[in-house]
């Protein structure tokens, strides 16, 4: 009887609540919906010492499902450390259910390729919905930026970051509209696109009237076989180079021992100390 009534009790008894989720500091999600009717789900992040009277160059990721915790916790940690300035960070998402991957792939597809192309990628029934690019470009420039530029403190700096397909949309827009962003940071991206269509637009590069960007490169030495992605990345690299571009900084930096899915966290931390010049 005494373990029956002790059964009842615990029963009976209101379930302890669940403990609370680990949030990030200083973030919250914003939604944005295009002209286009994609809805767009930003991650915000601002500094340590945010204030509402300051200004603040804006660190604007792709990807971000992937891209915006360890974006927030590296700028954090380098920021504290005064080897960073204070920055936002704003990742870009999609709203909306995600059954992931199918979703998720096709998103990247549509918004990240300048072309469309049915080769490579995620196969046909992905790729059938790329060469979004220039609309997703037009999105930021029309419709991101004077939002986030009218509700949050920004000084005019912005840095674009992508990883992947992300990098291959990053490098196109350095290409064809420089203006966008005063810094780049292109990790692994896919140069092998539309049979390396990023190549032939090197040659249209104008060497003087561009506006002043830096540009980081960067590529883990483990991928691909026999370093296929370092070797276009080192070309794209050194063809911008002998273009001697006025205003034009270049930095590549292969990653020892990294693959395509480690390589982001370090060039995401050495890009953006280049790029602000921190130690």
């Amino acid at each position: 009887m005494t373990l029956g009534w002790a059964a009842l009790l615990l029963a009976a008894a209101p379930a302890a609540a669940p403990p609370p989720p680990v949030t990030l500091p200083r973030t919250e999600v914003r939604l944005l919906r295009a002209h286009s009717g994609i809805a767009y789900k930003l991650y915000v992040s601002t500094p340590p010492g945010y204030v509402r009277g300051g200004r603040y160059p804006v660190v604007y990721l792709l990807d971000a499902d992937h891209s915006f915790a360890v974006a927030k916790n590296i700028t954090d940690h380098l920021t504290q450390r005064n080897h960073l300035p204070d920055v936002l960070v704003v990742a870009i998402g999609y709203d909306g259910v995600q059954t992931y991957p199918d979703v998720y792939r096709t998103n990247r597809t549509r918004d990240y390729t300048p072309t469309h192309s049915t080769e490579g990628g995620y196969g046909p029934e992905i790729q059938k919905h790329s060469g979004g690019g220039p609309a997703f470009r037009d999105f930021l420039r029309a419709e991101l930026f004077p939002f986030v530029e009218k509700e949050y403190p920004t000084d005019g700096r912005r840095v674009l970051v992508g990883h992947s397909y992300g990098g291959l949309f990053a490098a196109w827009v350095f290409l064809t509209s420089p203006e966008l962003f005063g810094g780049y940071i292109v990790v692994s991206p896919s140069l092998w696109y539309d049979q390396r269509m990023m190549f032939r637009l090197v040659d249209g590069v104008a060497r003087e009237g561009r506006p002043a960007a830096k540009v980081f490169l960067s590529v883990g030495t483990l991928e691909g076989s026999q370093q296929a992605m370092l070797n276009d990345l080192r070309q794209l690299h050194d063809a911008l180079a002998a273009r001697q571009v006025q205003g034009l900084a270049l930095k590549l930096v292969p990653l020892d021992d990294e693959t395509h899915n480690s390589v982001f966290p370090a060039a995401l931390g050495k890009g953006l100390r280049w790029i602000f010049d921190s130690p």
